[in-house]
């Protein structure tokens, strides 16, 4: 369930950092090492309408793996800013269409303790191999084949997915104070994550329920 936050400054100070991610090419390399590896799989795939728009809900599970020597303390609370890119897949000598999404899940009446002198239990502490997973649900609009491009919705077909999921919603200063303070119990992660892209298959249903 996504709750409407009033915390506008908290939720915009994260999107920023999120929306920024995807201007470069690969954000996770940037924190060298060590490694976290996010990948994702389709749980459910369903087309319902609203209004007469088709709608296309996945239910995607994460999973975060430590592919580093040593381990890592990953933010694993309810708070969660990602975007969804679909990426199109054109005939040969096209350029590939895409689109992308911003969702968040952000609860604002739980309170999160996030500075503390040891990892709460809104982190997960992986050790080297290690995986945690969590789940979350976004939607594309789908239009017809013969429709104009669009920004906001996708064709029919063959697509690739990717997320781009933030893992810190608080600010840089306060990672790099907990990074320092948590260094006994492992590796403070704060930089957002692409997922490896995976294979999606779009159809276009010709019935469909409406949307809940």
């Amino acid at each position: 369930m996504i709750a409407a936050s009033p915390n506008h400054i908290r939720a915009f100070a994260a999107i920023l950092v999120l929306t920024a991610a995807t201007c470069l090419p690969n954000v996770a390399a940037a924190q060298s090492k060590p490694q976290l590896q996010l990948t994702t799989e389709i749980l459910e795939q369903s087309y319902c309408a609203i209004g007469r728009d088709i709608s296309l809900q996945l239910k995607l599970r994460l999973r975060y793996t430590n592919l580093s020597d040593q381990r890592l303390i990953v933010y694993n609370g309810h708070d969660l800013f990602f975007q969804t890119k679909i990426r199109t897949g054109e005939p040969r000598g096209t350029p590939a269409s895409e689109v992308l999404l911003l969702n968040m899940r952000y609860f604002d009446e739980q309170l999160e303790r996030i500075d503390a002198r040891s990892p709460g239990r809104v982190f997960a502490k992986l050790a080297p191999g290690a995986s945690f997973e969590r789940e979350l649900m976004t939607g594309v609009g789908v239009r017809d084949a013969s429709a104009a491009p669009s920004d906001t919705t996708v064709r029919p077909g063959a697509h690739t997915l990717q997320l781009i999921v933030s893992t810190w919603y608080q600010s840089p200063k306060l990672a790099e104070k907990l990074r320092q303070q948590w260094q006994r119990d492992g590796f403070l992660w704060s930089q957002p994550l692409y997922s490896v892209p995976l294979e999606l298959t779009i159809d276009k249903p010709s019935t469909t329920s409406p949307c809940r």
